[in-house]
Order: C-alpha cells, then structure tokens, then sequence
C-alpha cells in the first residue's frame, strides 16, 4: 500500500503542476516559477502570470483536490454503511437536494432583484448559494433518514427511499427552472453541471471547517464502518450500537458530500468510480481505503478539471460533465460484471 500511496502522491503532483500551465492561457514552467516564489518582488515580478496563478489556478486546483477528498470519502463511507457497492452522495438525495436548494436561491434572488439588475440577481445568488445548498443536500438526506425509519433504519430502505426523494427533488428543480426561474436559467444550469469556474480562495475558506470537522470525526467511526459492512446482526454481536454507529457515519458522509457539492455543484460519480478503485487497491478494510481514496479523489477531479479546460480551448467543460463522461463506462462494467 505505501508504494501506491507514493504512486498517486506523485501522479498528483504532475497533474497539480499541469493545473498550473495549461489553460485559456498556457504559461512557462520558468513564468510558473517566478510567479510563484518571486511574488512581490519587483525584480523578477510578472504581474500577468502572478494574477492567473495566486488568483485563479491556484485556489481553483487547491478546491479540486479538496472536493476529490470529500467526494471519495463520502463515496466510501456510504458504499460500506449501506453495503451497496453503486452507493454515492446522489444515492440519498444529497445531489437533488443541494440542486433544489441552489436553484430556488436564484428563483428568489431573481425576484428580489428585478430584471433591471442581472448582475446584482447573480451576486445575491452566488454569495450565499454553498451554504445554501449545503444545507439543501443535508435536510434532503435527513428526509431520506427519517422517512426509511421504522423502527429502525436499512440499507435497502434508505437507498430506495433515496432514489424515490431525489427523483421528486429533481423534478421539482425542473419544474423550477422551466417556470419560474428563466431569467437565472443559464446560471442554474452552470452550477448544476458541476464547475470550478471562479472558485477561488473565498471557497476554499468555506470547504476548510467542513473538512476539518469530518477529519476530526473519522477515526472514531471506522470500527463501526468495518462491522457494518458484514451485516447488521453480526455487527450487534460484536457489541457495536447499529443504528447508533449507522446515523454517525451517514452524518459524515452527508457532511463531505454536502459541503463539496454545495461549492461546486453536483459532480456525478466521483464517490462511485474512488471507492470501488481504492477497494480493489487495498481490499475491503474502511481504515485502509481510506488513505487511498482522497488521493484518488484529488487525481480524478484535477484529472477532469484539466481535460474539461483544454479540451474545448477558451471554453470549458465542467468537471460533473467529464467525470459523467468517464463515469458511465464505468458504471456499465461494474453492472456486467455484477451479473
């Protein structure tokens, strides 16, 4: 395992430093350098290239590889509490939730706004919109949590009572852009792709206490994590509180997914595709997966990041769009060969 962890500690490190080159704009590994130890000094100064990295790749590559963390995180926990190897942050509502929620934020600041100011219409939104689907993507779990409650809650009873909340959030989110929220539609629709367009440190401030917490909370959860995975029944004669330890670490699923997807909008499959790698890399002990799975994390999302901006040069493709496209053969395979 310490040979992969170097290995992808190292396939980071190239991807992070072509993050930093190539773009709309391709700069030097000499102008890189300069604009990254030299800030400030007048002497070798390059003010062009010190605003695109200090000011846009930098805290844009620095929130990737956060939100890859968070996403891989959330997708294992999930995959071992539910024993569901298809389980990820859209599975319990989290994604349809945060997407309701954002979407709702610019129907209201639309109206708040008027159509005469679209750029303060746009700021209203965008300024509140992590916390405010952050907060959609935990209540729509919570509903899931509450409504598979009888007497106790079950991995199948949370997943199909999932897919059933998600389906209604989303068609209601449709319903939403398609008649009341058409002026703010195009901007709706930017962030339900998934972007890293203009984060930037502000973000990056915001991601930081949710990882922090969920880090802080980790390691006295995965006992549980572990014993869970081998079923209910036994996990309780081993003397472990099952619903008790079920509820706590869907908390922290739901706090890494939550956060990460209310600052970059939903991205598809990531969670998916890391935890099932990770599982194959070092087999199906939580505490192990869990060192590789945010390296991986970090590796796809930076990945898709940089194939999204070079692949249609000066636009972009955002990052939910190229983990879809690389998420659904994935996905495929993984249902053939459950056959």
């Amino acid at each position: 395992m310490q040979l992969g962890v170097v290995f992808l500690l190292g396939l980071i490190s190239v991807l992070a430093l072509a993050n930093l080159l190539f773009g709309a704009v391709t700069l030097s590994a000499e102008r890189v350098w300069f604009a990254t130890v030299g800030q400030g000094d007048s002497a070798i100064g390059d003010p062009v290239a010190e605003e695109i990295i200090w000011n846009l790749r930098l805290p844009r590559l620095l929130v990737g590889a956060l939100i890859g963390v968070h996403f891989a995180i959330a997708g294992s926990l999930l995959q071992a509490v539910l024993r569901n190897p298809l389980a990820d942050s859209g599975v319990i509502g989290i994604n349809a939730g945060a997407g309701l929620a954002a979407v709702l934020a610019f129907a209201v600041a639309e109206r708040l706004a008027g159509d005469a100011n679209p750029y303060l219409r746009a700021a209203l939104s965008l300024d509140w919109l992590p916390l405010i689907a952050c907060g959609g993507g935990i209540v729509a779990a919570a509903v899931v949590y509450r409504l598979s409650w009888n007497g106790g809650s079950t991995p199948v009873r949370l997943v199909l009572m999932g897919i059933a909340v998600a389906g209604l959030l989303s068609a209601l989110t449709t319903g939403i852009l398609a008649g009341w929220a058409q002026a703010s539609t195009e901007t709706a629709l930017a962030w339900l792709s998934g972007s890293l367009y203009g984060r930037d440190w502000a973000h990056l401030s915001t991601l930081l206490p949710w990882t922090i917490a969920g880090l802080f909370l980790l390691p006295l959860l995965l006992r549980g994590a572990n014993l869970l995975q081998l079923g209910d029944e036994v996990a309780a004669t081993r003397g472990l509180r099952v619903e008790r330890s079920r509820f706590a670490l869907l908390l922290v699923a739901v706090l890494f997914a939550a956060s990460a997807v209310g600052i970059v909008g939903p991205v598809g499959f990531v969670g998916l595709i890391v935890a099932h790698i990770a599982r194959l890399m070092v087999g199906p002990d939580i505490k192990h997966q869990l060192i590789v799975s945010p390296l991986l994390g970090a590796l796809l999302v930076l990945a898709a990041d940089l194939i999204g901006r070079l692949v249609l040069v000066p636009a972009e493709l955002p990052i939910g769009v190229v983990t879809s496209l690389l998420g659904v053969p994935f996905f495929l395979a993984l249902l053939a060969r459950r056959r």
